[in-house]
């Protein structure tokens, strides 16, 4: 009976291990576009942020909505991707214990070295805080701290993951994804699946819309961003192994690029009259909801297609900079902030500030990323396989310490 019941975590036979080069491809531009997207978030003015520049603009919100809809869809995509080719190479025990030291040993760095300068920063604009970055840290340190009283959110008081929030959802759908697998897996869905590819290109993505909808319409918008995450990490996770899926989009690339463009422009046009309207009437706010959430899905479908028509080929320098995309991200929000922090009473002009911004980033970010390339020990900080060989006994030693250690903020996730 238990060896039956085991057969319902095993991948079907049809599916190939192997990643679409493509989608590294993807994974890569994707995590670039974050640099571009949160130094935009410094200058929105009707959009939250932990910390502004002084030249805020309601007009820079209308060229961050070619982003916003779908940029966080794609890397869940992607993600969901890279599972389901990592997991069929391993047991499922083994895949949840690398998984969860790979994933949550970058989250408690991150949480407690790299965002800390976040909300130092934040502190600083909001609340006049008037402590060097030294003594705000030994503060920082104590959970009990009243300095932080209005600062509360997080893994631990006042310690939370901003930016990272990814990887906190990302380990939480990895344990998900797990339990979902005799579903996922199955005959019936897998059969299903292939026949809605099969049919005509509309209803290909009517099938993958109408969740997304369903959701929007019985979700609070507030935290929406986390079952929309999980949506897509299935989506990539089921489709990665239709081959005839990324075909159908290679074929109708050009069709959905000009969607995609008309679909920009509704949307702009959609916040300005009606999200930023006051006097907007609940069916006119509803009905743009569907319309932001169907310019995910197409903007996703649209990047998707793009990397299967033009991204094919792989390149010598792609598996090294793939490497080094899980730093590249832990790194950059913080360094966007401390930048912007640094140039704040410069009085540069918009344009230099946030020129100077995106360039600095690009290069501190490759700086750190080249310097790690060099301490194989610090690699598994910062999310980097390593590939120095260590003694079998050391391996286990080490990776058995470190997920004792990560327990508690496992747990504190969690419950």
């Amino acid at each position: 009976m238990l060896k039956n019941i085991s057969t319902l975590w095993q991948p079907p036979l049809t599916h190939s291990s192997s990643r679409l080069v493509e989608l590294d491809w993807l994974r890569v531009l994707a995590f670039g576009l974050l640099v571009f997207y949160h130094t935009g978030m410094l200058y929105t003015q009707n959009w939250g942020f932990h910390f502004k520049s002084t030249y805020l603009s309601s007009e820079i919100e209308n060229a961050m909505l070619l982003l916003s809809p779908w940029r966080m869809g794609l890397i869940w995509f992607i993600s969901g991707a890279a599972l389901s080719c990592l997991i069929q190479k391993s047991v499922i025990p083994s895949f949840l214990f690398s998984r969860t030291i790979k994933i949550l040993l970058p989250l408690f760095i991150g949480v407690w070295l790299i965002v800390p300068i976040q909300l130092y920063a934040q502190m600083h604009q909001e609340i006049g805080l008037d402590l060097n970055y030294f003594q705000f840290y030994l503060a920082f340190t104590d959970l009990s701290n009243p300095l932080f009283s209005q600062y509360q959110s997080g893994i631990w008081p006042h310690v939370d993951v901003n930016h990272l929030w990814y990887l906190r959802s990302l380990w939480e759908f990895t344990l998900l994804l797990v339990l979902l697998l005799p579903i996922l897996w199955s005959n019936w869905l897998q059969v299903a699946l292939g026949s809605l590819i099969k049919r005509a290109f509309i209803w290909v993505f009517l099938g993958l819309l109408v969740p997304l909808c369903v959701l929007k319409l019985s979700w609070p918008s507030d935290t929406f961003r986390y079952p929309m995450g999980l949506v897509f990490l299935i989506y990539g996770f089921l489709l990665t192994h239709h081959r005839a899926f990324f075909e159908k989009l290679s074929q109708n690339w050009h069709r959905l690029l000009g969607s995609f463009i008309v679909g920009y422009l509704l949307v702009v046009w959609g916040y300005q009259m009606i999200w930023l309207n006051d006097q907007s009437l609940q069916w006119q706010i509803t009905a743009m909801d569907m319309l932001y959430t169907a310019q995910r899905l197409l903007g996703v479908m649209t990047m998707l297609a793009l990397a299967a028509r033009f991204l094919k080929r792989p390149h010598r320098l792609l598996p090294r900079v793939n490497r080094l995309v899980f730093p590249f991200y832990i790194f950059h929000q913080s360094i966007i902030i401390a930048l912007a922090f640094w140039f704040h009473d410069m009085n540069l002009g918009a344009v230099a500030e946030a020129c100077l911004i995106v360039l600095g980033t690009f290069t501190l970010c490759a700086l750190l990323c080249v310097v790690l390339s060099y301490l194989p020990f610090m690699q598994p900080l910062f999310g980097i396989r390593v590939n120095k060989e260590y003694p079998r006994h050391l391996k286990i030693a080490g990776n058995t310490l470190m997920f004792i250690l990560l327990v508690p903020m496992a747990l504190n996730i969690l419950f």
